[in-house]
């Protein structure tokens, strides 16, 4: 049983979802492998599924490329169960902004992502 109230466990979820936005985490395919569930799956923009794999392995190779930051905001979390919950959110970048969705599952101690989709905002 999770005892974290809803305000702490949406804080939590936005501290770790934020995490993947850090360079550093996004460097390192350790620090990434413990933020993603053995069955991670990603829908991309690009209309492409990825798994845990692929994913830790992109997010390793484009962490040397320059990139503008990513600003975060509208949080909003949907808890599914007591071990699930889903997390949306925008991002704001330098040209795009993106509508976010994350799904995380609370395993043996550990909230880990299982799913995500990011889906370019119009205007």
């Amino acid at each position: 049983m999770d005892d974290l109230s809803e305000n702490d466990l949406a804080a939590h979820l936005r501290k770790l979802e934020e995490r993947l936005h850090d360079p550093k985490v996004r460097g390192s395919a350790f620090l990434t492998s413990e933020l993603l569930d053995e069955d991670f799956i990603e829908f991309g923009s690009s209309g492409q599924t990825y798994g845990r794999a692929e994913t830790i392995a992109a997010l390793v190779a484009e962490a040397g490329q320059a990139r503008p930051p990513v600003r975060p905001e509208n949080y909003r979390l949907k808890r599914l169960s007591e071990t699930v919950a889903l997390l949306t959110y925008e991002t704001a970048g330098e040209h795009r902004h993106i509508l976010r969705s994350s799904i995380w599952r609370r395993t043996n101690g550990h909230w880990r992502m299982v799913f995500h989709q990011g889906t370019p905002m119009k205007g």
